[in-house]
């Protein structure tokens, strides 16, 4: 008798153990994954970041390339797009 319930006791055991075994796996892998799609948000925020600099860097040198001689204007007009920028 004791040797059938030593018996299921052991199998109780191995089945408890590769349950955990695997939800181990399975929480690893989960976390993995997250950190990975993480990874590709940020990169795409970064480029998209990047992006932004660039045309606002291309905006200005357009404004600066298209300086008139009258120097007034063209501070005035800089100053309006300047209120217009998000903040």
């Amino acid at each position: 008798m004791e040797e059938a319930l030593s018996g299921h006791l052991m199998d109780f055991a191995m089945t408890a153990l590769s349950t955990a075994v695997f939800a181990l796996i399975g929480f690893v892998w989960k976390i993995s994954h997250k950190t990975s799609a993480l990874e590709k948000q940020l990169a795409n925020e970064r480029e998209m970041r990047q992006r932004d600099a660039r045309e606002f860097r291309r905006d200005i040198d357009n404004i600066i390339d298209n300086v008139d001689k009258n120097r007034e204007w063209s501070t005035n007009r800089m100053m309006s797009i300047a209120k217009e920028l998000p903040r």
